[in-house]
């Protein structure tokens, strides 16, 4: 695997060790609201599927696609603002939008990493706890997505799907960890514009709830150079 790919992997690594408007902000985002840490158990999984399970976000109808859609024409199309997080190798570029879901607020992070292009999308409730602020309106830096622009899916995945309906959509997970995630891997080897072979990872990630219900979900996808 390339360096950016590396490099790609060890921001995952060590955010598991810790547990994990178009302006842009040039300064840190150093307080809350921010992504969330990546789960512990993400690198358990093993990759059993030959095709992505999920390497895009759908906003409504327009479809923002991992490693294809900058994070610039991401931020065009719902007038969010693009924000720096992290210092040297472990910085990145990150967007928060907010909307709703069967009248629950959600919270979806739009992440950059190592390159312009969008890299990872996590998405959450925003009444959670530390997540939202109280009575669950959206942190200020979240911008409200347009009606036009609902519901958030990562490929065919929202919060509230049962865990019934999600595996109907991508099938059974590559991996069930003790944590309550469920992981859908794949990896496969493509040719690029110069005809040369690199790796592709794609992960798909969703936490079910106490009833069964997808209360957290992220992809993540990572190519060599």
């Amino acid at each position: 695997m390339g360096l950016s790919g590396l490099l790609s992997l060890q921001r995952s690594v060590a955010g598991l060790a810790a547990a994990l408007g178009l302006g842009y902000a040039g300064e840190l985002l150093a307080e809350p609201p921010l992504p969330m840490a990546y789960p512990g158990s993400l690198l358990e999984a093993p990759a059993t599927l030959e095709e992505p399970p999920a390497d895009f976000v759908r906003l409504g109808k327009p479809v923002v696609r991992l490693d294809v859609t900058t994070l610039e024409e991401a931020a065009v199309l719902t007038n969010g603002t693009r924000l720096r997080e992290g210092r040297g190798v472990f910085a990145r570029d990150i967007m928060c939008l907010s909307g709703t879901e069967d009248g629950r607020p959600v919270l979806a992070w739009l992440i950059a990493s190592d390159t312009v292009r969008v890299s990872e999308v996590q998405l959450f409730w925003g009444d959670e706890p530390d997540e939202g602020v109280p009575g669950g309106e959206a942190p200020r830096v979240c911008r409200r997505l347009a009606p036009e622009h609902l519901p958030i899916r990562l490929g065919k995945i929202g919060l509230g799907m049962t865990k019934k309906d999600v595996w109907e959509f991508v099938g059974a997970p590559s991996h069930v960890a003790e944590d309550g995630w469920h992981y859908w891997f794949s990896q496969r080897f493509l040719r690029n514009a110069r005809n040369l072979q690199e790796l592709e990872l794609n992960w798909l990630a969703v936490r079910f709830d106490d009833e069964g219900r997808a209360e957290r979900a992220f992809i993540s996808l990572v190519k060599n150079p």
